[in-house]
């Protein structure tokens, strides 16, 4: 009796062993953050658990809905000096098919407003992921913490591509100056700065006088050609032939003889020289 008495409470013990599982809490701080322009940022949770029919993440060590909210306080960074961004969770859900699959679903969007109120932003992740966990029980801690587990890995690389192709124009470093690459703008009209060729075919632009150069006059030696077009047109041409009234030149051919190249004088063969056709005398 004694003996069984003891070990009674021996058994009692292993088969109700039920000390709790340690598993690691899900924490992404360990990664950079992604600075937004805005003052601060808001995280509304639309899914707890049991939202959807046939939920069963609250059974998890951390449910999926937390773990979403504590990726958005680790990895968004609030560091502009108006407006706000709102991190809404719609979806974060456990169910267990039937076969014993286990299929996950997550699903976050970000909206950025400005100080008045007004939408300027959207970004939109979302992740499903399925488990089996064959010969284990798909409703145990463990199954629910490791597909967590492995959702949150897909959410974080989803909701930083989101960001990063859809928020660009609000990401900015720790200071809250613009990200190396960002367009900026930039004062044209600095005195100082150079003139902005491309203004000159803007609406309403005009170019000052003195910018355009004059042309220069051509010069006589520019050319053979232009050296021949700019001779005096009225300078006379030298005679040919000889001047049938003055045959040796005259007073009134002087003056051309002064100003025209000199003619060889052509003077009428001497009497008796020519011949008349056919006398061979």
């Amino acid at each position: 009796m004694l003996l069984l008495t003891s070990a009674a409470p021996l058994l009692s013990a292993c088969g109700d062993d039920s000390s709790p599982q340690s598993f690691a809490p899900l924490n992404y701080s360990y990664l950079g953050q992604l600075h937004l322009n805005v003052a601060h940022i808001d995280i509304l949770d639309q899914a707890p658990p049991g939202s959807t029919p046939g939920d069963i993440s609250g059974k998890a060590p951390t449910p999926p809905d937390q773990a979403l909210q504590q990726l958005a306080r680790d990895r968004l960074g609030a560091s502009g000096g108006s407006g706000n961004a709102v991190f809404t969770i719609t979806h974060a859900s456990i169910l267990h098919e039937p076969g014993g699959t286990l299929q996950g679903d997550l699903e976050a969007h970000i909206d950025i407003l400005t100080a008045t109120g007004e939408h300027a932003g959207y970004a939109q992740a979302h992740v499903s992921r399925t488990l089996n966990p064959g010969g284990e029980d798909a409703e145990s801690r463990k199954v629910l913490y490791d597909l967590t587990s492995q959702m949150m890995r897909d959410m974080n690389v989803e909701l930083e591509y989101q960001i990063k192709k859809s928020l660009r124009d609000w990401l900015v470093d720790a200071g809250g100056a613009p990200l190396a690459g960002a367009i900026q703008q930039q004062n044209l009209s600095t005195s100082g700065s150079a003139v902005d060729t491309g203004s000159a075919n803007a609406p309403g632009a005009s170019v000052p006088a003195a910018s355009a150069a004059p042309a220069e006059p051509p010069t006589a030696a520019a050319s053979p050609a232009a050296t021949t077009e700019a001779a005096p047109a009225s300078a006379p041409s030298a005679p040919q032939t000889p001047d049938a009234i003055f045959p040796t030149g005259g007073d009134d051919a002087a003056g051309a003889a002064n100003s025209a190249p000199a003619v060889p004088k052509v003077h009428s063969p001497q009497p008796g020289v020519l011949s008349i056709p056919g006398n061979t005398q």
